[in-house]
């Protein structure tokens, strides 16, 4: 438990805000201990030193930590405006990432530290525009594997052009380096898709969560607005008796 503050704040959304004191708000620590359990193996098996390992430690379960409360919080940002919600999940994420990276002891100002939290709201923002852009895509005509391809598509490719405009900023800011820009374009554009794949798979399983529980299903719905998908009685009904389809040579 590197940072004990990202832990109270998924608790607190859980006995402070009312529509979650029921059983089924307990499900979205289901991903969340998941992601926790996959993510040290995976720290051990790239190598991280000390150091790294714990930034890297702290800007995951950042994210994780702030898509749980997306998720916990869906039902008051959702069903607005597109636009506003997209701002206050933003704002969720990226104060909950500000939080991690306080309580992980990384409250100076440094350069790591303004790198991090960089990438932090830029991962969070990819990962919200993935969903969104996934949600289009689905407008028409909604299904589950549907819908995760899509997500898996434009997680890689706003991760990626994220990437890489953080490398514009750098640029903006300190100059251009001395060696080979194309280079370095290629190694941050194969940086993006590898951030590309982990932001997918951290969001995956809270998308999984959303399409198999009536209780968050309602809350992604409201707030992709995707019209649709099927609301969660009756996702919930088509479940426990799946509609009989017409046999050979009845009338439709």
């Amino acid at each position: 438990m590197p940072s004990l503050a990202l832990w109270v704040v998924p608790a607190l959304a859980l006995v402070l805000v009312k529509a979650n004191r029921k059983p089924q708000a307990l499900l979205i620590l289901v991903p969340v201990l998941i992601l926790n359990l996959l993510w040290f193996p995976f720290r051990k098996a790239m190598g991280f030193g000390f150091s790294d390992g714990e930034m890297f430690t702290m800007l995951f379960l950042s994210l994780v930590t702030g898509i749980s409360i997306v998720w916990l919080l869906g039902h008051l940002i959702g069903n607005r405006n597109r636009f506003v919600t997209f701002l206050l999940a933003w704002a969720i994420m990226t104060t909950v990432g500000l939080v991690g990276i306080v309580s992980c002891g990384a409250a100076e100002i440094s350069e790591e530290a303004v790198g991090f939290v960089l990438m932090l709201v830029s991962l969070a923002l990819a990962a919200l525009v993935s969903l969104a852009l996934a949600g289009w895509c689905c407008r028409r005509r909604f299904g589950g594997l549907r819908f995760a391809l899509w997500l898996a598509l434009w997680t890689v490719v706003a991760s990626t052009v994220s990437v890489v405009l953080l490398l514009v900023i750098a640029f903006f800011i300190e100059g251009m380096p001395s060696f080979s820009v194309f280079m370095l374009l290629v190694q941050v554009i194969w940086a993006g898709l590898i951030l590309g794949i982990i932001t997918y798979f951290t969001v995956l399983p809270f998308t999984i969560l959303a399409l198999c529980s009536p209780f968050f299903r309602q809350r992604l719905r409201g707030c992709l607005q995707l019209k649709s998908m099927a609301p969660a009685s009756v996702a919930a009904a088509e479940a426990i008796s799946p509609p009989e389809r017409p046999e050979n040579g009845d009338s439709a």
